[in-house]
């Protein structure tokens, strides 16, 4: 386990594809043996790993691109699904956060991407809504980050991709677990 954790024999640092059997090692160091265990504490970190490096790419190579952010098309996105919304129910969802959603907010109506409006039964409530242009960007981002997402999914089987789905789904549901 040494050469893993000291990389090649020349002082390289490991490579990151090394960072799971090394996890598991460091863990194990700690007295975490159970598999299950171990099997989470994996997952949980390659998901993190993965949303990064996945965010990064679509920033730089669908986002940046046409003038957006990551919480901009998020908002973008949300707008599109649900139709006008109200500015505090797009933190929730979306999963941005508030002071993303601000800024961001205040940028695409810069932009003329969404345009803000009182409620009509609540005059103390904004309502957000994408503007064509809006709606033009959104589908531009959308059909970029779709190449993107099939570039990503391209090493797993038709089968293996729909059981991930499944099982994402499965853990993106549930009620979140309480604190012990």
């Amino acid at each position: 386990m040494a050469d893993i954790a000291h990389g090649a024999e020349d002082g390289d640092r490991p490579r990151t594809r090394e960072f799971s059997e090394l996890l598991r090692h460091r863990h194990r160091e700690l007295g975490t043996t159970e598999p299950r265990v171990l099997d989470a504490i994996e997952m949980i970190t390659d998901l993190t790993r993965l949303e990064a490096r996945v965010v990064h790419d679509f920033e730089r190579h669908v986002h940046r691109p046409l003038g957006l952010t990551w919480a901009g098309f998020r908002i973008l996105n949300t707008l599109w699904v649900f139709g006008g919304t109200a500015q505090q129910e797009i933190t929730r969802l979306s999963g941005t956060s508030r002071a993303s959603i601000s800024s961001a907010l205040t940028t695409l109506e810069n932009r003329g991407l969404v345009v803000r409006r009182r409620a009509d039964e609540d005059r103390r409530q904004l309502i957000v809504e994408l503007t064509s242009e809006g709606r033009d960007t959104l589908q531009q981002a959308i059909a970029a980050q779709t190449r993107r997402e099939q570039a990503w999914t391209a090493a797993l089987r038709n089968d293996q991709l729909s059981e991930l789905v499944h099982l994402l789904r499965t853990l993106v549901n549930q009620e979140t677990p309480p604190v012990d």
